[in-house]
C-alpha cells in the first residue's frame, strides 16, 4: 500500500482492491457541467427540481445539453449540483495574469475586430462608427432637453452623434454613400479600395432623410447589385421609427457575422423629433478609430485597434454607484447592484428604482428610509412590472431594516487570477446572505467603514459607463494636441466637426407629468402647459421607454412629440445598447463623466451630464433667503401637486453647495429636493415622498465569448475539439476572422473554462456529489481531465461523452449529418487506452421530446445514463445495476442515432462501452454496465464501483465524528460497533455478500497512535450483478428438458 501523508486533521478513506487494485469515489446529488441561458458561472448550485433549475439557470434549449440531463435525472430524483460554463480566458501564468490586471484583456477569451492594414482596401475587418451630424429641434429645449441642458454640446450648433458600431469580416467593409447614388461611386464601393467615407442625406420623395449604406465583400457570392458582385447597397435612415432604420436593416445576429459579412452590434437611438440628421453635405460618415494612442492605455494600442478590443473574461451586469443627496462640498457613493446571472444574459433585462424617500422624524434616529424595487427592463412607469420589493430600508448597519441586510450582498465566484494555482478555486465574499432571487447588492467603502452621514439618503447615480470617442468629452472643442480618438477610415479624411462626434446622452425623465410643456416664450425651464397634469407613477432618473411618435398625438393639437415627453411606452432599444459591453475599460475606451463632489480622478469634466442627482429636480419657487442663510418651510407654498407641476430636470444643472439650488438659464436659484431635504423640516421634505423615486439601469454584461462564432459562442463540442474542423484544431480561424480567436489546443478558451469548472465540481471544499456528467462535450483534453480529476476526488462516477466517428473515419460534429461507424467510433476509443473504473460511457446519441419547445431534440448519451441512474437509485439502491429492461429501459427516449445489431453490442461492449439498445416491443434500453477499467474485476461494473462510493459515504459519516477523539482500544470498539450496523442494513439490501471491520492493533501501532492517527480496514465482498445467463436445453420428441 502506498503511504499516505497527514498534514491536517480530518478522516482519510484509501481503497484496496484485492482483485484489481484503484482509488475511488464518494458523494450524493449528481453533478452537472454545461452552459445554460442565465445563472451564476464556475459556482457549484444545488438544485432541488426542474422548476427551481428553471429559475436560476433557464429553460431547456436545443443548443445546450446540460439542462437536459439536468431535467432527466430530476424526473427521479431530487438534487442536482449545476456548473454553468462561461468564457473564462487561457490565463496560466504571472505574466499573463498580471496583463489582465494592467491591460483588461485575458488570454483567448471574448474576440478582436483587428483591422487589416497591409494594403489599401480600406476598412476590413474594422470596427466602424457611424457618425452624423444631427440639427435640434425647436421644440427640445422646452419638452426634452437633453442637448439644450447639457455642457457637451453647443446650444448653438448642430450636434455631432456617433449613431452605430459595426463590425466586418475580414473580406468586407461597410460605407456610406449620399442618398443620390450614381455609377462612379457605386463602382468605388465594389472595388473596396475607395468610396466615400461621407454622405449627404435626401432632401426629398422617397429618399427624404436617407443615405445609402453599401457593404462590399470580395466574396463574389455574398450579394449581387445592379450586376456587381460582392456588393450589397441599402437605403438607410437614422430615424428609429423609420422601416428602413439602421436596425431594421443591417445584420443584428451575431451567429449570422460570416453569412452577412456584418454585425451590427449596438445603435444609440435619437428620437428625430429630438434631433434629426442634418441636410447639410456630407453630414454622414462611416469612421473608425484614429491612429493616436491613449497614454492611459497599457497595451499602447491605437484606437483603430482599441475600440475593436473585446477579448476579456466574462463579466456580470450592475448598476453604476447610488449617491447621497449633496452635503456641502460632498456626494457619498453607497451602493450598486449587481445581477445574479453572470454573463449576457441580463443585460437589458432588469432595472433599479428607489422610491419613498423619506427623511427621520425620530429626533434619537437620524436615518431616513427608501423603498428598492426590482423592476423589469422594458416596463413603463405606468405599467410596472416590480418583480421584487423591499420596503423601508435604511443605511443604518445595525438596523433590521439595513439595505445589505434586507438584499444581500453573498457573492460566490471562481478565483482564475490568483497567483498561487491554490488558490484558484470559488471564493466568498460578502457579509448578508443574499434574499434576493436577482440581484445582490454592493455596499461602498465609504459605507461600510462609517463615513456616510447618518443623514444621508440614496438622492441619484453615477453615469454609466459608455464608449469614449472624444478625449475633450464634448462635441464641439478641438482636440489639440492630444488628437482624435475617430478618424476616417484608412485614406479618407472625415470632416473635423465628425470626428468630434459622441455618443448620445442617457435620456432622463424631464419632467413628471402628463400633456404638453409649455413652448415659445416662458419663463423658467419645464414651465407647465395648459393641458398638463401631474402623474405620481413616473419615476425620475434614467427613461427606458421610447417618446410617442408625432402621428400618434395630432390630434391632441401637439405637433411634437418632444413636448410630451412622458407619452410613449415602447421600450427603448438604444439605450439597452448603450449600456451594454461596449469594450475594455482599461483600455481607455470607456468613460462615465460622472463628476460627483468633491471631483474624483479620471472623472475631470462631466461627459453628456449623465450623472443623475435628485438635486437637479427643481421647482420653480424662487423663495429669498432668511437671515439664517437658509430656507424656511413657509417659502415652500402651494399643494405637493402645484410644485410638481412646475418641477422639471434640469440636467446641466450646478447645485450650489450652501442652498442646494440651482439655476436653469432663465431663473436662477430655483429650490431643489435638496434644498427640501436639507434645508427644510423633514415633514416638508417627506409631503413629497410620492414623487421622490428613480431608476438606475444595468450596464455590462459579457459572456467571454467570441460571439461571432456559433460554436465558440455556444462553447459546444465543435466549438472544442482539435480534430479536423474543430474549433481547437491549430489550422481553425474563426469564421470571419483572420484567426482562431478562441485558440488552440488545451489554450483554447473554452476548453480552460470546462477544465476549470471540472476543477469546481471535483473540490471536495466546494460540491459533494457522486456522479459526474458533462453532457456534449467530447474534446479529450476536457474528458480525459475529468477521468483524471474524479478519480483523485474519489467521490463520484463520471459518465463520459466520446467523439463519434463516420465511416470514412471523419470526426461527427452536433451539426453533422453523416452517421456514425460503430466500428470506427470504437477503434477511435480504444486508441485512447482510458483505464479508469471511476468513468463509464455509452453510445449511440438519443433522440428525446423537448416539451418546453414542443420539438424533438438529439441528446449525448451521457443524457440517457445519468437519467437511468436516477431511475435505478428511485426503485432501488445505487448498488443495482443500471441496465436492462427493470431499471435501465428509457421510456423518454423516441429514438437513436444508430439501431445497434447483436453484433454492434457485443463489440461495444467488449471495448467497455455500454450500448443503449434498441429491443422489439420493448424500446430503448441501456445493456451494459461496465466502467473503463481494462482490467477485470468487481471495479469493472458500475453498480460495484457505486456501491463503495455509499460505504465510503456511510464511513466517513462515522469516522468524521471520531477526529480529535482519544485513540483507546474502547474508540476503536466503538467505530466497528457503529459503522457494522450500517454495513449490516447494506448487505440486507443485496450490495454486499459478506464484510468485516478491522481496527486494532494489529493495524494502529504505537507509532500510529504517536502520530494521531486512527487506520481502519473495512473488507467487502460486493454482490455482482447478473450480466450473462446460460440455460442449457435438449429438445426431444418427449419434449423440452433442461440441463
Amino acid at each position: 500500500m502506498a503511504e499516505q501523508t497527514f498534514r491536517s486533521p480530518g478522516f482519510f478513506e484509501q481503497e484496496v482492491d484485492l482483485t484489481q487494485r484503484v482509488q475511488s469515489p464518494t458523494g450524493t446529488p449528481a453533478g452537472v457541467i454545461g452552459t445554460a441561458q442565465r445563472g451564476p458561472a464556475f459556482v457549484p448550485v444545488n438544485v432541488g427540481s426542474f422548476a427551481d433549475f428553471r429559475t436560476k439557470f433557464g429553460d431547456l434549449d436545443s443548443k445546450r445539453f446540460g439542462p437536459y440531463a439536468a431535467n432527466e435525472f430530476l424526473k427521479n430524483r431530487d438534487a442536482v449540483t449545476y456548473v454553468r460554463v462561461l468564457g473564462a480566458g487561457a490565463n496560466d501564468n504571472a505574466a499573463e495574469i498580471n496583463k489582465t490586471r494592467v491591460q483588461g484583456s485575458v488570454k483567448n477569451a471574448g474576440f478582436k475586430i483587428t483591422p487589416i492594414t497591409t494594403d489599401k482596401r480600406l476598412g476590413l475587418s474594422t470596427t466602424h462608427i457611424l457618425a452624423a451630424r444631427h440639427h435640434i429641434s425647436a421644440s427640445e429645449q422646452y419638452g426634452f432637453p437633453i442637448f439644450t441642458h447639457n455642457d457637451s454640446y453647443n446650444s448653438s450648433a448642430d450636434a455631432n452623434l456617433v449613431r452605430a458600431i459595426i463590425f466586418t469580416t475580414t473580406d468586407s467593409r461597410v460605407g456610406v454613400l449620399s442618398a443620390s447614388l450614381d455609377g462612379t461611386k457605386m463602382s468605388k464601393a465594389f472595388a473596396i479600395s475607395g468610396g466615400d467615407a461621407l454622405a449627404t442625406i435626401g432632401t426629398s420623395g422617397d429618399l427624404k432623410d436617407k443615405f445609402k449604406l453599401f457593404i462590399s465583400s470580395s466574396d463574389t457570392s455574398y450579394a449581387t447589385t445592379d450586376g456587381q458582385a460582392g456588393l450589397k447597397i441599402l437605403t438607410a435612415s437614422l430615424d428609429p421609427r423609420n422601416k428602413n432604420y439602421i436596425r431594421n436593416i443591417l445584420n443584428t445576429d451575431p451567429e449570422q457575422f460570416s453569412t452577412q459579412k456584418h454585425l451590427l452590434y449596438a445603435a444609440f437611438d435619437v428620437e428625430y423629433f429630438l434631433a434629426s440628421v442634418s441636410s447639410a453635405a456630407k453630414a454622414v460618415g462611416m469612421l473608425s478609430g484614429s491612429a493616436q494612442i491613449s497614454a492611459d492605455n497599457a497595451a499602447g494600442e491605437n484606437f483603430l485597434t482599441a475600440f475593436g478590443r473585446y477579448d476579456t473574461r466574462y463579466n456580470t451586469p450592475k448598476t453604476t454607484d447610488f449617491i447621497s443627496q449633496p452635503f456641502g462640498t460632498a456626494e457619498y457613493p453607497l451602493f450598486s447592484f449587481e445581477t445574479l446571472d453572470d454573463g449576457a444574459f441580463a443585460a437589458g433585462k432588469y432595472k433599479i428604482s428607489i422610491a419613498n424617500i423619506r427623511a427621520s422624524l425620530d429626533e434619537n434616529n437620524p436615518y431616513g428610509t427608501f423603498t428598492v424595487q426590482v423592476r423589469a427592463y422594458d416596463d413603463s412607469d405606468k405599467s410596472k412590472e416590480v418583480l421584487e420589493e423591499y420596503p423601508q430600508c435604511d443605511l443604518n448597519p445595525n438596523s433590521e431594516k439595513f439595505v445589505g441586510r434586507m438584499i444581500g450582498d453573498k457573492k460566490a465566484f471562481f478565483n482564475f487570477d490568483a497567483e498561487l494555482e491554490a488558490e484558484r478555486k470559488v471564493t466568498v465574499s460578502g457579509k448578508y446572505p443574499n434574499m434576493s432571487n436577482i440581484v445582490r447588492i454592493v455596499l461602498s467603502d465609504d459605507l461600510v467603514n462609517g463615513n456616510v452621514p447618518a443623514e444621508a439618503l440614496p438622492f441619484g447615480f453615477k453615469g454609466i459607463p459608455t464608449l469614449k470617442t472624444n478625449d475633450r468629452l464634448d462635441d464641439f472643442t478641438a482636440q489639440g494636441e492630444v488628437g482624435y480618438r475617430l478618424g476616417s477610415r484608412i485614406g479618407d479624411t472625415a470632416s473635423a466637426l465628425l470626428q468630434k462626434s459622441i455618443l448620445p446622452p442617457v435620456p432622463y425623465t424631464f419632467k413628471t407629468t402628463n400633456g404638453a410643456v409649455k413652448d415659445g416664450t416662458v419663463f423658467f425651464v419645464g414651465q407647465q402647459g395648459t393641458q398638463e397634469t401631474v402623474d405620481n407613477r413616473i419615476y425620475w432618473g434614467a427613461k427606458t421607454t421610447m417618446l410617442a411618435a408625432d402621428k400618434g398625438l395630432q390630434g391632441e393639437g401637439v405637433t411634437n412629440s418632444a413636448l410630451k415627453s412622458n407619452a410613449g411606452s415602447a421600450v427603448n432599444l438604444g439605450l439597452k445598447d448603450q449600456a451594454k459591453f461596449l469594450g475594455i475599460e482599461k483600455m481607455d475606451v470607456l468613460v462615465t463623466g460622472s463628476q460627483i463632489i468633491p471631483a474624483k480622478a479620471g472623472d475631470l469634466k462631466s461627459f453628456n451630464n449623465n450623472k443623475f442627482t435628485l438635486a437637479r429636480v427643481a421647482l420653480s419657487r424662487q423663495a429669498g433667503l432668511s437671515n439664517t442663510g437658509a430656507y424656511t418651510d413657509t417659502e415652500v407654498t402651494g399643494t405637493v401637486g402645484d410644485n410638481m407641476l412646475e418641477a422639471a430636470y434640469i440636467r446641466d444643472g450646478l447645485v450650489d453647495p450652501t442652498t442646494y439650488t440651482v439655476s436653469d438659464g432663465t431663473r436662477l436659484n430655483r429650490i431643489t429636493f435638496a434644498t427640501l431635504l436639507n434645508q427644510t423640516s423633514s415633514i416638508t421634505f417627506n409631503k413629497f415622498t410620492d414623487f421622490m423615486k428613480f431608476t438606475n439601469i444595468f450596464h455590462g454584461g459579457f459572456d467571454g465569448l467570441n460571439i461571432l462564432d456559433k460554436n465558440a459562442a455556444r462553447m459546444n463540442d465543435k466549438s472544442i475539439s482539435l480534430d479536423t474542423g474543430g474549433g481547437a484544431n491549430s489550422l481553425f480561424s474563426s469564421p470571419g476572422m483572420a484567426s482562431n480567436m478562441a485558440g488552440a489546443g488545451k489554450d483554447n478558451n473554452a476548453i480552460r473554462s470546462y477544465r476549470a469548472a471540472i476543477d469546481v465540481m471535483t473540490d471536495r471544499f466546494a460540491s459533494d456529489i457522486n456522479i459526474l456528467a458533462i453532457p456534449g462535450v467530447r474534446e479529450s483534453f476536457v474528458t480525459d481531465h475529468a477521468v483524471d480529476k474524479v478519480k483523485d476526488f474519489g467521490q463520484a462516477l463520471y459518465l463520459m461523452d466520446m467523439p463519434e466517428y463516420d465511416s470514412d473515419g471523419n470526426r461527427l460534429y452536433d451539426d453533422s449529418t453523416n452517421r456514425p461507424s460503430v466500428s470506427k467510433t470504437i477503434s477511435n476509443f480504444e486508441a485512447r487506452t482510458i483505464d479508469s473504473n471511476t468513468a463509464a460511457t455509452y453510445f449511440p446519441n438519443v433522440v428525446i421530446r423537448d416539451d418546453s419547445n414542443g420539438s424533438n431534440v438529439t441528446v449525448p448519451p451521457s443524457v440517457a445514463a445519468l437519467a437511468a441512474l436516477g431511475f435505478n437509485d428511485r426503485v432501488s439502491f445505487p448498488w443495482f445495476a443500471p441496465a436492462g429492461f427493470n431499471r435501465g429501459s428509457l421510456d423518454f427516449v423516441q429514438n437513436v442515432d444508430v439501431r445497434l445489431t447483436a453484433g454492434d453490442r457485443d463489440s461495444l461492449y467488449d471495448a467497455r462501452i455500454n450500448p443503449i439498445a434498441t429491443f422489439p416491443q420493448q424500446g430503448f434500453v441501456i445493456f451494459g454496465q461496465k466502467t473503463l477499467q481494462m482490467a477485470r474485476s468487481a471495479l469493472d461494473r458500475v453498480n460495484v464501483r457505486r456501491m463503495l462510493l455509499e460505504v465510503k459515504r456511510i464511513v466517513s459519516q462515522v469516522a468524521n465524528g471520531f477526529v480529535f477523539e482519544q485513540n483507546t482500544p474502547a474508540l476503536r470498539a466503538k467505530f466497528i460497533a457503529d459503522v457494522s450496523p450500517l454495513l449490516a442494513v447494506v448487505q440486507a439490501q443485496s450490495g454486499i455478500e459478506q464484510f468485516s471491520v478491522v481496527m486494532d492493533d494489529s493495524n494502529n501501532t504505537s507509532e500510529d497512535i504517536e502520530s494521531n492517527r486512527l487506520n481502519g480496514r473495512i473488507v467487502i465482498v460486493p454482490t455482482r450483478s447478473i450480466e450473462f445467463i446460460s440455460i442449457d436445453f435438449v429438445i426431444t420428441n418427449a419434449g423440452v428438458s433442461f440441463e
